[in-house]
């Protein structure tokens, strides 16, 4: 081989390792552009320093409650109530303590605590 042909193989060479580690670098960047991944350090001192250069007054600040623990601006619901009992997805009995679970085909399952131990032998995931 004459030295030309060895010196065009040995750049073409070159060129091709650095066409591949470009590439790859690329992806690499582009993969960390679109990942919906957040480092949560990050976002939390980005959220402080808006927060600092842009102090909001809220409304419900200014807001003046009518009743003496604020009942009516929150709709609020007593734990006691009817309202809140929930029914058990397997015997239908009303419940104030209901137990979430994923069953096998990712249906969202609400369990009492007589039914739970039931959701346990079927290995069902809790939530």
């Amino acid at each position: 081989m004459t030295p030309i042909t060895i010196t065009l193989l040995l750049v073409a060479a070159a060129l091709a390792g650095a066409t591949t580690a470009w590439l790859i670098v690329r992806s690499k960047r582009m993969r960390k552009k679109t990942s919906n991944i957040v480092d949560l350090a990050a976002a939390r001192r980005r959220k402080t320093r808006e927060a600092s250069l842009n102090p909001i007054t809220s409304d419900a600040t200014k807001r003046k409650v009518g009743s003496a623990k604020g009942a009516d601006i929150r709709g609020f619901t007593p734990k006691n109530a009817d309202t809140r009992l929930q029914s058990c997805s397997r015997c239908q009995k009303k419940s104030d303590s209901v137990g979430f679970y994923v069953d096998e085909y990712g249906n969202l399952v609400g369990v009492c605590k007589e039914c739970r131990k039931s959701a346990k032998n079927r290995d069902l995931m809790p939530l």
